[in-house]
């Protein structure tokens, strides 16, 4: 059972990760999810869907809305990769790459503004105990995984 410590904890990571992303929103100008793709993109350059959804840790169908929603906005193009008709490639627009550019001096000073207060120890032991708690989490959903594999298998 885990203790009251430990459930406060994993409350407030939830609360603290949901007012990050309005906070983000409100601040850059982008919702979260939608920021992730478009700075993929603008990092690594035309990049397969299959690609974003696994950088961006999004689900292929929320992808999707996202990646329409953009390109009815004129911010990337998606056509089907020339080698594998299987795969969509995504390529900002140089107005996709307009929004970065105007997005990111807003996105830096949100994260100054977010950990001002907290000297180089303190952000270094968040940083771990984020990396820990992100490794935990992945340890159950592999195991979930392979379970319902296995259930799979038997049934």
């Amino acid at each position: 059972m885990p203790t009251p410590q430990k459930l406060n904890v994993i409350q407030q990571l939830g609360q603290t990760y949901r007012a990050m992303m309005a906070a983000f929103d409100s601040q850059v100008g982008h919702p979260l999810p939608r920021w992730r793709i478009l700075l993929a993109l603008s990092e690594h350059g035309r990049s397969s869907q299959k690609f974003l959804a696994e950088h961006c840790r999004l689900d292929p169908a929320s992808l999707t809305r996202q990646l329409q929603a953009m390109e009815s906005l004129g911010w990337l193009s998606r056509a089907t990769d020339e080698n594998d008709n299987r795969l969509t490639n995504v390529t900002l627009t140089p107005a996709g790459l307009a929004v970065v550019d105007e997005a990111m001096p807003r996105r830096a000073a949100f994260f100054d503004h977010a950990l001002d207060g907290l000297n180089a120890q303190q952000i270094e032991a968040l940083s771990e105990a984020l990396s820990h708690l992100e490794t935990r989490f992945k340890q159950v959903q592999q195991k979930d995984a392979a379970v319902a594999k296995e259930k799979v298998r038997e049934g």
